[in-house]
C-alpha cells in the first residue's frame, strides 16, 4: 500500500489486513521515493495492489467518504471486480467490446501519471473508432447513462484542454455543440471555465462566459470563474460587480467568504473601498466566527449525546469557547457537555466561582448561571451567590424564581417559598409554573417532617 497516510478507520485496517500485507510508504525516505518513482505515484493518498510478483492488481487514488463505500471498493479489488489487472485480461480476450475498451481506459486516466493518461486517449480514440454513432454501449455516470461514446469524446476533450503541452479548449467547445443535453454538459463548461479563467484573450474569455453564465445564471460557481477572469483583466468590473452582487443575494443564508472577497476585489478595483469593507469587513467576519462556533458547539453536543468521537467533540467545544471566550452560552454548554463525561472538576474550572467573578455585573448572565446550576444540583453555593447578585441587579420575576428554585435544590424551603411568592408578586398576576413550584416545596417539607 502507497500513500503519505493510512487511513485511521478501524474497519480499514481489520478489512486490509485480513488480505494483504500491509506497507505504507512515505516521500523523503529513500525506499518511499524509490516506490513512488517505480510505481508512477503522482497523488496522495494511492493504495495500490500488487501481486507475489510486484505486478499491479489495481490502484485507488484518493479518499472519500463514508468509509463504507470505501471499503467496498477494497472489497471489489479482493473480487478482482473491474480492476486494472481483471480489465487488461478481459481487454486481450474482447478487443473489440466498447464496454471492456471504455473501462480500462477510465483505469489507465485515474493514475494520473503520463505514461497512463496517453494509454488512456489511445483506449478512448479507440472506443470512437469502434462505435462512432454511440450505440454499442454504455456506462455508468452519476445516477445516469451514457454512451461510451459520448463519455470517451467528453474524457479526451477534457484531456486536450487540461492535460495537453498546449491546452485547446476546441475539442470541449464542440463537445458542447454536438451534445447540447448531454449529462456531462455541465462539468464541459465547468472545465472550460477553469481553461478561460486564465487563458485565452479577453474578447474569448469574455464571450465564453456570457455564454457559460447564460446557460447556469443562477450558479455561483460557473458566475464566480467569470468574476476570476474579470479580476484578472481589471477590465468589465461593473459587469463583475453585477454578478457578485448576485452571488451575493443567491448566498445570501449562507455566504461563501471566497465570493464576498471578490466582490470586496471589485470594489477595490473601482477605488470604492467604503463598499467593499461593507460587505467584506469587519462585521462580515465576526458574523463568520459566530456561525462557525456554533456548528463546532452543535457537532460537540451531538458526539457527545451519542458517547462517540468524544475526543473530537471535547476539542471542538473547546475551540468555540476560544475563538468567543465571552460567549456565555458557549461556557454553559461546555461546562454541559463536561458534566455529560463525568469531569464536574473540569465544568466548575470553566463555569464556576470565577465566572461568577468576571460576570458580576450581568445579571442575565449570572440568573442563567444559577438556573443551570440549580437544575444540575451542583455547585449549589455559587448558585445561590450568583443568584442573590442577579436579584440585587435585576429584581425582576424571573431573576426571583432562580433564586427559589436554588433555595428549593438547597433544601431551604422557607426562603424558597419567600422568594416564590415575591417572583408571582412582581409578576403581577398568577403564573402557573411559580404556583406549581411553591406546591412542590411544600410537598418536599411535608414529607422531609415526616
Amino acid at each position: 500500500m502507497l500513500g503519505q497516510q493510512v487511513f485511521e478507520n478501524k474497519k480499514f485496517h481489520k478489512f486490509l489486513n485480513s488480505n494483504f500485507i500491509l506497507y505504507k510508504a512515505k516521500r523523503g525516505e529513500k525506499t518511499g521515493d524509490e516506490l513512488f518513482k517505480k510505481f508512477n505515484i503522482r497523488a496522495t493518498p494511492t493504495i495500490l495492489f500488487l501481486n507475489s510478483k510486484g505486478e499491479e492488481i489495481d490502484w485507488i487514488v484518493g479518499y472519500g467518504p463514508p468509509p463504507e463505500k470505501f471499503i467496498e471498493k477494497l472489497k471489489n479489488v479482493v473480487k478482482r471486480i473491474d480492476t486494472f489487472e481483471s480489465l487488461t485480461e478481459k481487454y486481450k480476450k474482447e478487443p473489440y467490446n466498447v464496454e471492456v475498451v471504455l473501462k480500462l481506459a477510465k483505469k489507465h486516466e485515474r493514475k494520473y501519471d503520463e505514461e497512463n493518461r496517453k494509454k488512456a486517449e489511445e483506449l478512448y480514440r479507440k472506443v470512437l473508432k469502434l462505435d462512432p454513432e454511440g450505440k454499442k454501449g454504455t456506462t455508468d455516470y452519476g445516477d445516469s447513462k451514457v454512451s461510451c461514446t459520448e463519455y470517451a469524446e467528453f474524457s479526451l476533450a477534457e484531456l486536450m484542454n487540461t492535460f495537453s503541452q498546449k491546452r485547446d479548449p476546441e475539442p470541449l467547445k464542440s463537445f458542447i455543440k454536438k451534445y447540447p443535453e448531454s449529462k456531462l454538459l455541465k462539468y464541459a463548461y465547468l472545465y472550460l471555465s477553469s481553461y478561460y479563467r486564465f487563458l485565452g484573450t479577453k474578447e474569448e474569455a469574455k464571450k465564453f462566459f456570457e455564454e457559460y453564465t447564460s446557460k447556469y445564471p443562477d450558479n455561483p460557481v460557473a458566475l464566480n470563474y467569470y468574476i476570476y477572469r474579470i479580476i484578472r483583466d481589471k477590465d468589465n468590473l461593473d459587469r463583475g460587480i453585477e454578478l457578485a452582487e448576485k452571488i451575493k443575494k443567491l448566498t445570501e443564508y449562507n455566504p461563501v467568504p471566497s465570493y464576498m472577497k471578490n466582490l470586496a476585489e471589485l470594489y477595490t478595483l473601482k477605488g470604492e473601498i467604503d463598499k467593499a469593507d461593507n460587505v467584506y469587513g469587519k462585521s462580515f467576519i465576526e458574523g463568520r466566527v459566530s456561525r462557525f462556533v456554533y456548528d463546532l458547539r452543535d457537532y460537540a453536543d451531538f458526539w457527545t449525546k451519542q458517547n462517540k468521537n468524544v475526543e473530537s467533540a471535547v476539542e471542538m467545544m473547546e475551540l468555540a469557547v476560544k475563538l468567543k471566550p465571552d460567549n456565555s452560552y458557549l461556557i454553559q454548554s461546555a461546562a454541559r457537555m463536561y458534566i455529560k463525561l463525568d469531569k464536574l472538576e473540569k465544568a466548575i474550572s470553566i463555569y464556576g466561582p470565577e465566572f461568577v467573578k468576571s460576570h458580576s455585573g450581568k445579571s442575565g448572565d449570572l440568573n442563567s448561571y444559577a438556573w443551570f446550576w440549580a437544575n444540575q444540583e451542583k455547585n449549589l453555593e455559587s448558585a445561590l451567590e450568583a443568584a442573590k447578585k442577579s436579584v440585587e441587579l435585576a429584581p425582576s420575576h424571573y431573576n426571583w424564581d432562580t433564586l427559589s428554585l436554588v433555595y428549593f435544590k438547597l433544601k431551604k424551603y422557607e426562603d424558597a417559598i419567600k422568594a416564590e411568592e415575591k417572583a408571582i408578586e412582581l409578576a403581577g398576576k398568577p403564573v402557573k409554573s411559580y404556583e406549581n413550584r411553591i406546591k412542590r416545596i411544600k410537598e418536599a417539607m411535608a414529607k422531609e417532617k415526616k
